[in-house]
């Protein structure tokens, strides 16, 4: 089959399921126009630099066309950690208020996606339209959100309000099409803490495309966990943009441990003087998985910085990659960058690609990156089997060592502990490795 023949096949129903939604006549033309964009474009391939990493031929197998409100069974939220705070629910890109819970603290203010929809606001959705900037990661996901987004949460931070305690997002997947949206809006000087979670049981087909867009102003503090827990027949593509005034800090947790196809997309612009970026991450791909990470960051402001720390573990015949870029503009001078991309094989047929880039347009930066990817230190698990241990539980823990330095940075102690345990979850030993812990 052609690549166009390709492109084609899982976009073929969706312009008919574009009238079903709702909107005015002001949100049915920018879906048009989306569309029409998006289907010239066609679905990322293999073929697209931006995406040779990344599988999407199930796609052809699955439909994008949004799912419907439906009689709702249960959905199982006991998976997530029992973390204190007001809590959102988004099932199939909808919110529901049923499962959602707390108040919102004072100074967070929520306007549903939907509402603004029923107002006629597309302008919300920002140049997705007028795109690509030439330094974007990619827009398509956008845009296919853009064209069937129809609710998320739309939340604003007022100035100088520092939220006390973590608010928190879920995004359930039940089966179809889901397009959630996620705008944020922090004032200056203003704090947040954001927990994101993806759930979806095991049995569900879904394919879940979210868009973000998060705006930090001057002097805010926003600290971004996103714990993923996919079920196994999820295709999941999270594409997140984030803009950061003077002296504003932005702080990314991503712990990636289910769906069977997921890649976050995360392009983070350093505008202001003073501004930072601190990323990390973990995914633990076992089975057929695959995970994939792609970063962007643009210091676009002098005396910027940048943190990035990656690691990756891929069992069996799972798959992974991390592709990053770095780009210093012209006139961000006393830029600190720095890149690290680190990464497990354990199994024979596993495979986890990993791609650092440096793009420097200016002078007077301190510039760094680095990426390893193999197994085991066999003399370290030598000496590990000299103490005692068999291969599978010396095995274990040093690959549970290895994720260590991400996992350690998890707030709160609650979120911390659920996501240790889970990844505990899939290693072997994992009892005596609670031993050693203790």
């Amino acid at each position: 089959m052609s690549a166009s023949a390709e492109q084609a096949t899982p976009l073929a129903a969706l312009a008919r399921a574009q009238d079903a939604l709702p909107g005015g006549p002001g949100w049915a033309e920018w879906r048009a126009r989306a569309l029409e964009r998006l289907l010239a474009l066609g679905l990322p391939t293999p073929r697209d630099d931006a995406w040779k990493y990344t599988n999407l031929r199930i796609l052809g197998k699955r439909t994008l066309v949004p799912a419907l409100p439906r009689p709702l069974g249960t959905v199982a939220l006991d998976v997530l950690p029992p973390v204190a705070g007001p809590r959102l629910v988004f099932v199939d890109g909808r919110f529901h208020p049923g499962l959602s819970a707390g108040a919102l603290p004072a100074g967070v203010t929520l306007t549903p996606f939907a509402a603004l929809i029923e107002r006629g606001q597309p302008a919300l959705l920002g140049p997705a339209l007028t795109g690509p900037d030439p330094s974007a990661i990619d827009v398509r996901i956008r845009l296919l959100n853009a064209c069937f987004a129809v609710d998320g949460a739309v939340l604003a931070v007022a100035p100088d309000t520092a939220v006390a305690g973590p608010l928190q997002i879920v995004y359930v997947a039940t089966g179809g099409g889901a397009y959630p949206r996620t705008e944020v809006e922090l004032g200056a000087g203003s704090a947040l803490d954001l927990i994101e979670y993806h759930v979806a049981a095991d049995d569900a087909e879904a394919f879940v495309a979210l868009a973000s867009d998060l705006r930090l102003g001057p002097g805010a503090r926003l600290t971004h966990s996103c714990f993923q827990l996919a079920g196994a027949h999820t295709v999941l593509l999270d594409d997140a943009k984030v803009t950061l005034a003077a002296d504003a800090r932005y702080r990314h947790r991503l712990v990636a441990l289910g769906g069977q196809v997921a890649r976050l997309d995360l392009r983070v612009a350093l505008a202001g003087h003073g501004a930072s970026a601190e990323l990390a991450g973990l995914f633990l791909a076992d089975g057929r998985r695959e995970h994939h990470v792609r970063t962007l960051i643009e210091h676009r402001a002098p005396g910027t910085r940048s943190d990035q720390s990656y690691r990756g573990v891929a069992t069996d015949r799972a798959r992974g990659s991390y592709d990053g870029k770095v780009i210093v503009h012209p006139g961000a001078a006393g830029t600190e960058s720095r890149q690290s991309s680190r990464n497990l094989l354990l199994g024979r047929e596993a495979a986890v690609d990993t791609r650092p880039q440096l793009q420097i347009e200016t002078d007077d930066v301190k510039c760094s990156h680095g990426a390893t990817t193999g197994a085991l230190d066999e003399q370290v698990l030598f000496y590990l089997l000299t103490r005692g241990l068999d291969r599978d539980t010396a095995r274990a823990l040093l690959t549970y060592a290895f994720l260590g330095e991400v996992l350690g940075l998890l707030a709160p102690e609650a979120l911390r502990r659920a996501v240790e345990a889970r990844v505990l979850g899939r290693l072997p030993a994992a009892a005596l490795i609670r031993e050693f812990l203790a």
